[in-house]
């Protein structure tokens, strides 16, 4: 007897092959069999003919804030979203010291067309660093799977504050990053995203952050990558 039987579904398996009429078997929260007169099961559910087929896995989003008030990562999941990335560009929120947070938003209302009163109304602001963002996320319970990059923008932000969009980095203000970095690397974080776009743009036009690094700040921050055992994404 099968934990779960779903039956009469259009099942379309991810592997590019065509759809096909029928049930899928479920034991011990796996598939283990997929076609006709399964046998009896412990639950059934009944699809009705709808469409059964693997989760999407969304590569670039930025739910960053969003999911500090909206585990459900609104409306990603209700199209069949189960896997959001975050942290894309480097456009992230963690780390993020008090008075940095207005600075952060509004970078993000520029770059992403984000609603500043929104994002001022609904980030839960209980964290300080990336590890403690990663904490919040958890706490919330996250609905869809979330893996998150360390954004190139915030580290800078943190480091140099104010001055973040408008010069580049100092040997120690570089340093200072790269342990943020493999900090956020040790709590979880998939890899490091940054964005030397000229369209990234925050507020009044001013760069994002990271438009501003030079040279060694990249090589210092994706070499610490190398020590962690994660891999960049850049744009």
């Amino acid at each position: 007897m099968h934990d779960l039987i779903i039956r009469n579904a259009e099942i379309i398996d991810g592997t590019g092959a065509p759809a096909r009429h029928g049930d899928i078997a479920i034991d011990d929260n796996r598939i283990t069999s997929i076609g006709k007169a399964l046998g009896s099961s412990r639950k059934e559910v009944h699809a009705n003919g709808m469409t059964l087929a693997p989760g999407i896995i969304d590569l670039h989003t930025h739910y960053d804030a969003q999911l500090t008030w909206d585990s459900f990562a609104t409306p990603s999941t209700s199209l069949g979203v189960t896997t959001v990335l975050i942290g894309s560009c480097g456009f992230t929120i963690a780390p993020c010291k008090p008075e940095h947070r207005d600075l952060t938003l509004r970078n993000l209302t520029h770059v992403e067309g984000m609603s500043l009163d929104a994002l001022r109304a609904g980030v839960d602001w209980a964290f300080e660093s990336y590890p403690q963002y990663l904490d919040l996320l958890e706490q919330k319970g996250m609905v869809p799977n979330v893996a998150s990059y360390c954004g190139h923008s915030s580290l800078r932000i943190w480091v140099l504050g104010e001055e973040a969009s408008s010069r580049a980095a100092t040997p120690k203000e570089v340093a200072e990053m790269k342990v943020l970095l493999l900090e956020a690397m040790a709590a979880g974080a998939v890899g490091f995203a940054t964005s030397t776009l000229e369209q990234h743009n925050g507020e009044n036009g001013i760069p994002m952050p990271s438009r501003l690094a030079d040279e060694h700040e990249i090589l210092q921050l994706t070499g610490a990558l190398g020590e962690a055992g994660h891999g960049p994404r850049g744009r």
